[in-house]
C-alpha cells in the first residue's frame, strides 16, 4: 500500500473533507500524515476527527482494510486516480475515495434512474422498460439497489444486456436490503458495486442521503420515476439540480401520493419523460448544433455518434477546459492511441479546438 492510498483510507474513514487530503498530496509528504500531530493542526482537521485519527493509526487500521480490500476482491480509488470518476469533483462534499468493486469504467455516460421503494406497478414496468432501453443504447446506468424503483431499473439494464452500477448506503460488505443479494450479484457480472464507507459500515438512516449525492453526482442525467413529495428519490433530484445535471420525471396519476413529488417536479423545470424513445434520442443526440456559412446563416445539423472513448474524452474536456493529450489520457484512463484518434474525430465534427496542443470543447 502507497503512501497516498493509506493517508486516503484514514482522512475517508474520518470523514474528512477531500479539498484537505487534496492539500496535503500537494504541499506535504502524505507520509507526514502519520509522523506529526503538528500537520494535522496545519490542515486545519478538526479536532474530533485529529481524535480518531489518531485512533485509527495506534490500532493498525489502514493497513487491516487494505487487507480487507484486497480479500474481499475491490479496490479503493482515491479523488487523485485517474479512474476516480471526476464528476463527483462537482460536489462540494466529494468523498477522499472510493471503494469500488467490478471492472466498470465509470467514467462512461450514465444515467441515474431513482425513485420510491413503495412504487406502483406502472412505474416499476416504466422505470424496467427504461433500463432496458438505455443497456440497448450503450449508456450506463446508475442506482441505489433499494427495492422499488432501484431494483426495477437494474433488472431493467441487466435484461438488455447493459451496464449498471449500485451505489451503497453501506460498507460493501453489507448487503442492504438482504432481499436482493442475488441482484448484487448479477450486477456484479456485467457492473459495478460502489461506497464510500469502509467495510464493516452499517446502513444508518442519514447514511442514504449521502449515498443519494454520489447517485447524483456520478450521473450525467437523472430520472425520477415516482417519488412522493418527502421520498429519498427527491433529494437526490435536489442534489442533481444544484450541480446542473439533466433531470427528468416520469408522469404519474394525480390522485396518488406516491406520485406527488416527481409530478410536482416537472412544475418546477424538471423535464417530462412522456416517451422513452424521445428521451433516449434527447440524451444521445444532445442540443443541436449549428455551424455558420460564409454567408453568416446559421446551418442547424444533428450531433454526431460518438464511440464510448470519444463521449468520455469530450465529456471530460466540456468539464475542465483546455487539457493536453497527455492529461487527457491520464485523467480519462484511455490508452494514448485511444485517445489520439477520439481526438481527430470530435476535432473533425467540430466539437473541439486544438490550440497549441491543448484541447477544449468548442
Amino acid at each position: 500500500m502507497d503512501s497516498i492510498t493509506k493517508a486516503a483510507l484514514l482522512l475517508n474513514a474520518v470523514r474528512v473533507p477531500n479539498k484537505i487530503f487534496l492539500r496535503l498530496c500537494s504541499d506535504y509528504d502524505p507520509v507526514e500524515l502519520w509522523h506529526s500531530e503538528t500537520l494535522w493542526e496545519e490542515l486545519k482537521i478538526p479536532k474530533g476527527m485529529r481524535e480518531r485519527l489518531s485512533e485509527f493509526l495506534a490500532s493498525g487500521w489502514a493497513e487491516r482494510e487494505d487487507e480487507r480490500t484486497y480479500q474481499f476482491g475491490a479496490n479503493f480509488i482515491t479523488s487523485k486516480n485517474k479512474d476516480y470518476p471526476p464528476r463527483l469533483l462537482d460536489l462540494p462534499k466529494p468523498p477522499v475515495g472510493l471503494y469500488v468493486k467490478g471492472r466498470v469504467n465509470l467514467l462512461l455516460p450514465s444515467v441515474a434512474i431513482v425513485g420510491t421503494r413503495k412504487c406502483s406497478d406502472y412505474a416499476a414496468a416504466q422505470a424496467t422498460k427504461l433500463g432496458r432501453a438505455l443497456a440497448q443504447a450503450g449508456i450506463m446506468t446508475i442506482s441505489g439497489g433499494a427495492r422499488g424503483i432501484d431494483s426495477a431499473g437494474h433488472r431493467g439494464t441487466l435484461s438488455g444486456n447493459g451496464v449498471t452500477v449500485v451505489v451503497f448506503g453501506t460498507g460493501l460488505d453489507k448487503t442492504y436490503p438482504t432481499e436482493n443479494r442475488d441482484l448484487f450479484a448479477m450486477i456484479l457480472e456485467r457492473g459495478a458495486w460502489v461506497s464510500e464507507y469502509p467495510f464493516g459500515t452499517d446502513g444508518n438512516t442519514w447514511r442514504f442521503p449521502e449515498r443519494d449525492r454520489l447517485i447524483a453526482g456520478m450521473a450525467l442525467h437523472v430520472v425520477v420515476a415516482e417519488s412522493p413529495e418527502d421520498g429519498g428519490a427527491m433529494h437526490t433530484l435536489r442534489r442533481a439540480r444544484e450541480l446542473g445535471r439533466d433531470t427528468w420525471a416520469i408522469p404519474g396519476r394525480i390522485n396518488e401520493e406516491a406520485n406527488l413529488g416527481s409530478n410536482k417536479a416537472m412544475n418546477d423545470g424538471v423535464k417530462t419523460l412522456a416517451d422513452i424513445g424521445e428521451f433516449i434520442k434527447a440524451i444521445t443526440e444532445g442540443q443541436r448544433q449549428v455551424s455558420i456559412d460564409f454567408d453568416g446563416r446559421e446551418n442547424e445539423r444533428s450531433a454526431p455518434e460518438l464511440d464510448d472513448n470519444e463521449k468520455i474524452i469530450y465529456s471530460l474536456l466540456q468539464r475542465t477546459g483546455a487539457r493536453s493529450d497527455d492529461d487527457i489520457a491520464c485523467e480519462s484512463g484511455l490508452e494514448m492511441v485511444d485517445v489520439n484518434i477520439a481526438l481527430m474525430t470530435l476535432e473533425a465534427e467540430g466539437l473541439i479546438r486544438n490550440e497549441g496542443g491543448r484541447y477544449s470543447a468548442v
